[in-house]
């Protein structure tokens, strides 16, 4: 009887190792267009210095994020572009934070990273003359409004005059609050009642018996106030989209609900805002991963970070109603999303959990069209010190912009003999994204076992394959970033119909598109010598730009060295020794620097 257990046990083992080890097939989903999908993070106050900090600017660089969103949340609606911080007078405080006006802020921004605006609604700035403190019957006024929106133009007029128009404005931050830091769109609870909105016609706000109602007038205010901010501002800036504020779904009578309700059942039957309803674009929403979502165990082991990392993927499936309950002639922005909880800070198991749900959350479907982190200076974002360096989650920030920067298409890739993670949710998940210029993949693998994962089907350019992949075989170890022993990185040309997805891993590859330019086919037939090197590299090339080569570091952050075109040449005299790479469209070269 002993030995038939041990023979039945030891066949379920090389069973389950064999499915382990076999390659992991793939096809592809249905097509989507990538140009209106924005991936990026909340830019916020904090205290030190950041947004003027030469290494945070390089950082933002690596990260090279499709847009970011200014002021941030929560502190647009106290927020003075003037003075680059807070309004006073109110019941936030200042603290010493960082101080940053517009010009500062799109001088750090990369080139090609858009800004959405938060305009502040909630109070008037000292430009208009109006006092944060004045009476509800003038801060509520069409006057003050007046005043606010000629405050929104000069704000916006300031951003182009720096060179860079808002993307889009979001009208505002969370009012269905209806809290203190909503400013006039507060609902205060009185001897009489619940109080909001403002009725013109009597000069008071209107009064409703539970704060339910009075939400509802709430909208409806705020409804109001957007129908002339987006016709005044639209007709002096007719290319900047806006975005309207609305909430996830409540219990399906919460003030959540009946704000939502309002402001959809509004927009469609209401012949008042049918101008208002043509320009808005978005509606946001914002989530977190809190302490009231899942596990809440700090992770010390594989088995605990997998469960950590499989909740970026079950959150967004868990909202998929959030996703639904929006009108689908709208976008969703998630304008601010993230992990609030502290159970993986700083570990290579939260760049894994973000990049599930950056993936998660655009299978809920094609309405998805920005996702903002929040928020860029969070410490799993960018370590601080002297110098600042990319945390987990800046790290996976960089890789998805690598792969689906500036793409017109993007298609899920279905992994068609998946194994399972944990808790029901498998082990690889991913996008393919694409361009005239090439053909790119961004992959997660959340097991603590290699997979081996099929390729050939998921490019139609004839290319070399372009390899980048950082994982960790402890995820669950804290204060790691790029650099870190923990975090192993390796870039490599390859060209196989397959490839390994290493454990806990995120996986880029790259192919170019081979129907290219003489210049471009030029460039690829490089070769260089010395190498081995110590000052000059010598290039054997006809055609040598900075643009069409590049070096890299082992981490693949470009290097910045000087490009001789006249003697086709290289100055790296100035590196570090060590190992680097010299990088084109289709080639990559290793070089050894003495």
């Amino acid at each position: 009887m002993k030995s038939i257990i041990k023979y039945t046990f030891s066949i379920i083992l090389i069973v389950f190792t064999f499915n382990l080890k076999a390659q992991i097939t793939t096809t592809l989903s249905t097509n989507r267009n990538k140009t209106d999908l924005d991936i990026g993070f909340n830019r916020r106050s904090d205290k030190g210095i950041w947004w003027t900090d030469n290494t945070f600017i390089d950082r933002l660089a690596e990260m090279n994020p499709d847009i970011l969103r200014y002021p941030g949340g929560t502190q647009a609606n106290y927020w003075d572009w003037t003075t680059g911080k807070f309004l006073d007078s109110t019941n936030k405080t200042w603290n010493n934070k960082e101080v940053l006006h517009i010009p500062e802020f799109l001088n750090a921004l990369p080139n090609r990273t858009k800004v959405i605006y938060v305009v502040n609604m909630a109070r008037p700035t000292p430009a208009t003359g109006i006092s944060v403190n004045a009476s509800e019957e003038i801060l509520k006024s069409n006057a003050t409004l007046n005043a606010k929106i000629q405050d929104m133009l000069n704000a916006i007029a300031e951003f182009e005059i720096n060179g860079k128009l808002p993307y889009a404005i979001e009208l505002g931050n969370e009012f269905f609050f209806g809290n203190e830091e909503s400013g006039i769109f507060q609902i205060t609870e009185e001897s009489d009642g619940w109080h909001s909105g403002w009725d013109y016609a009597n000069n008071q706000s209107f009064v409703s018996v539970n704060n339910k109602n009075a939400t509802e007038i709430n909208a409806k205010f705020y409804l109001d106030q957007c129908k002339d901010i987006v016709s005044t501002i639209n007709s002096v800036y007719p290319s900047i989209k806006f975005a309207l504020v609305a909430s996830k779904k409540g219990n399906g009578n919460s003030v959540r609900d009946r704000w939502n309700n309002t402001i959809f059942d509004e927009l469609t039957s209401n012949p008042k805002y049918t101008n208002l309803q043509s320009h808005i674009y978005a509606i946001t929403q914002h989530h977190y991963l809190s302490t009231n979502y899942g596990d809440q165990t700090v992770i010390f082991d594989n088995t605990s970070a997998k469960v950590a990392i499989a909740e970026g993927i079950q959150y967004p499936i868990d909202k998929q109603e959030d996703y639904d309950i929006i009108p689908n002639n709208y976008k969703i922005w998630y304008t601010e999303y993230g992990i609030s909880k502290n159970n993986a800070v700083e570990t290579w198991a939260t760049a894994l959990r973000y990049g599930a749900l950056i993936i998660s959350w655009l299978n809920r479907g094609d309405k998805v069209g920005q996702l903002d982190y929040h928020y860029v200076s969070k410490n799993d974002v960018i370590k601080t010190g002297s110098p600042m360096k990319l945390a987990p989650i800046g790290i996976a920030a960089k890789l998805f912009a690598l792969a689906s920067g500036d793409m017109s298409e993007m298609q899920e890739i279905i992994f068609n003999n998946n194994p399972i993670s944990v808790n029901g949710i498998k082990s690889l998940y991913g996008y393919k994204f694409k361009n005239n210029e090439k053909e790119t993949l961004f992959i997660i693998n959340i097991n603590n076992s290699d997979l081996q994962v099929e390729t050939s089907n998921l490019f139609t350019y004839n290319g070399q394959y372009t390899k980048t992949q950082y994982y960790s075989n402890a995820p669950y170890i804290s204060s790691v970033y790029l650099g870190h022993s923990n975090i192993i990185s390796n870039i490599s040309s390859v060209n196989t119909n397959s490839f390994t997805a290493k454990n806990f891993s995120i996986t880029t590859i790259e192919v170019a598109n081979s129907e290219l330019s003489t210049e471009d086919n030029n460039i690829d037939k490089i070769s260089v010598y010395p190498n081995p090197v110590t000052n000059i590299i010598l290039i054997d090339t006809p055609i040598i730009t900075s643009k069409n080569i590049v070096l890299i570091d082992i981490s693949g952050k470009e290097v910045s060295v000087y490009v001789n075109k006249t003697n086709n040449s290289i100055d790296v005299s100035d590196l570090k020794a060590g190992i680097y790479f010299l990088k084109t469209k289709h080639k990559i070269i290793k070089i050894i620097k003495l």
